[in-house]
């Protein structure tokens, strides 16, 4: 990123945060709404600038956007794939223009710095590109016709299931929106898509979006508010649901998504209790840089972030050193500083429950780096580093989803890999270590939908479309498949085998 980019960047926050705030409607249909209370949502790195509002959705608003998606996605079902590909392509255009737009919004909404708010447009565009090439590929969407001896057709295809709901977290309002709407759009369904009230403005681009597709109207509905429209959604006869959020939340989606005459699909991504083992033989610089960037970027706030470090005894206490020496550096500012390296914490909420663990691992008498509030108005705080605590205490396995890391002192390498595993959680996990053995083992024996091995600048985070999928084991996740990669998608479909008198076969496919 150039001076002259990131001093664009300044500009346009500074004139955005002069402005009036940015009310997004409810769309159903193609027409704007306004139905429900307004919610109004303040910039993190200025609390007394209100930078964006939505109004919460009501019940009969989510069931008509429900309504409203069933009766295009028929009409929509019809559209062979390869013409569903290329409608979806229409999009890559608006996105590689939207960037910048959408960077500036996800910054004042979120909290994000220059690089990481300008990510979001970039993977959306990546997304784009590569499920459409997933799609596209002979036999993703069905099998090639066989006869048996009989003289019957053979195939198996795969059939959209009707409307999917989309429930979106906040910390990445436009990626986990658009990746299962592209995905869900691909297989032949409708979209309802629920953003973050916290977000609502930046989550609004996936709307604008997919007007860029040419679809159907009314094919993809979006709604905004805090957490009753979600649970609207989850409660609607929608036919599957794709949620990215709390474990506790998305288990209770899945349970009730079990109820009924049959069970509807659930495609959940729910958070990570993310560790890294490092071993004696480790490369601690390396180990140092990666831990801190995983654990603090985006203040820690993202489900792939690294919270806790297991260690063994010869690397224990030179490594506390490297990683709180590093923490030190961290710049913690306001996204318009060109040398911010982390922005706020998202709301006043998390502030204050920021501020409660740290003062509870100072009461546990644990040793405490950093934590300490930052001066200024907006929710900033320096990472905190807590050491000497057990790797099975509370500090240390719960998800806290902030900037708060624990470093715990194993006895061997076998321990810190049970330890590693003894979470109902398994999203991402690395580790750092000398010795092809303890890799080896390692990779055999984690218990993570996404694994690091001595990656200097990445502790367990860093998942991009095409390179890397994303996806987690256990509780973190509810399928088995990752997102970013070329199975994604289909999970947004049902396979259906079929069979038919060969030369009927003939005919209809004409």
């Amino acid at each position: 990123m150039t001076a002259v980019d990131h001093q664009a960047f300044a500009t346009g926050l500074a004139s955005r945060r002069a402005g009036k705030p940015v009310v997004v409607p409810h769309v159903v249909g193609g027409q704007e709404r306004f139905d429900g209370d307004l919610i109004t949502r303040e910039d993190p790195s200025k609390p007394s600038v209100t930078v964006s509002g939505c109004h919460d959705a009501t019940e009969d608003l989510v069931r008509l956007a429900v309504d409203t998606s069933r009766a295009a996605q028929r009409e929509w079902a019809q559209v062979p794939l390869p013409e569903r590909i290329e409608h979806v392509r229409r999009a890559i255009d608006h996105v590689a223009g939207a960037v910048d737009d959408w960077a500036l919004r996800v910054a004042l909404e979120i909290g994000k710095t220059h690089g990481a708010a300008r990510a979001e447009g970039l993977e959306v565009l990546d997304i784009l590109r590569c499920y459409t090439e997933y799609a596209a590929r002979p036999g993703a969407f069905e099998d090639e016709r066989s006869a048996d001896p009989t003289g019957f057709a053979n195939d198996s295809v795969l059939r959209p299931y009707g409307v999917f709901g989309v429930i979106t977290p906040f910390n990445f309002p436009i990626v986990q929106a658009a990746g299962p709407t592209v995905a869900a759009l691909l297989a032949g369904n409708g979209v309802v898509v629920k953003t973050s009230h916290q977000g609502p403005w930046s989550g609004h681009g996936v709307l604008e979006m997919c007007a860029a597709m040419d679809l159907p109207v009314g094919l993809v509905n979006i709604v905004h508010g805090a957490d009753e429209p979600g649970r609207a959604l989850a409660a609607s006869d929608v036919d599957g649901i794709s949620f990215t959020g709390s474990v506790a939340v998305g288990r209770t989606i899945m349970r009730s998504f079990t109820d009924g005459p049959y069970a509807r699909p659930v495609i959940a991504e729910m958070g990570g209790k993310n560790p890294v083992v490092v071993t004696d033989t480790a490369d601690l610089e390396a180990a140092a840089d990666g831990i801190v960037f995983s654990a603090f970027d985006l203040a820690g706030q993202k489900c792939s972030a690294l919270s806790r470090v297991l260690v063994t005894p010869g690397a224990h206490d030179r490594l506390v050193e490297l990683v709180a020496e590093r923490a030190r550096r961290v710049v913690v500012a306001d996204p318009a500083a060109a040398d911010a390296f982390a922005g706020p914490v998202v709301t006043t909420e998390a502030l204050a429950r920021f501020d409660r663990i740290v003062a509870a691992s100072r009461d546990g008498g644990f040793t405490v780096h950093g934590g300490e509030r930052v001066d200024g108005d907006g929710y900033f705080v320096r990472p905190a580093i807590v050491s000497s605590v057990p790797a099975d205490h509370e500090l240390s396995t719960t998800e806290h989803f902030l900037p708060f890391l624990t470093i715990s002192r194993v006895p061997s390498f076998a321990e810190a890999l049970r330890a590693a595993n003894a979470t109902p959680m398994g999203l991402t996990a690395g580790i750092y270590t000398g010795d092809l053995e303890e890799a080896r083992t390692f990779l055999h024996g984690i218990e993570a939908g996404c694994v690091d091995v001595n990656v200097p600048g990445h502790a367990t985070t860093g998942w991009w479309p095409g390179p890397q999928t994303f996806g987690g084991w256990k509780a973190s996740g509810s399928t088995g498949t990752h997102t970013l990669g070329k199975w994604y998608w289909q999970q947004f479909a049902r396979q259906q085998a079929r069979k038919l008198p060969a030369e009927l076969a003939d005919l209809l496919a004409h």
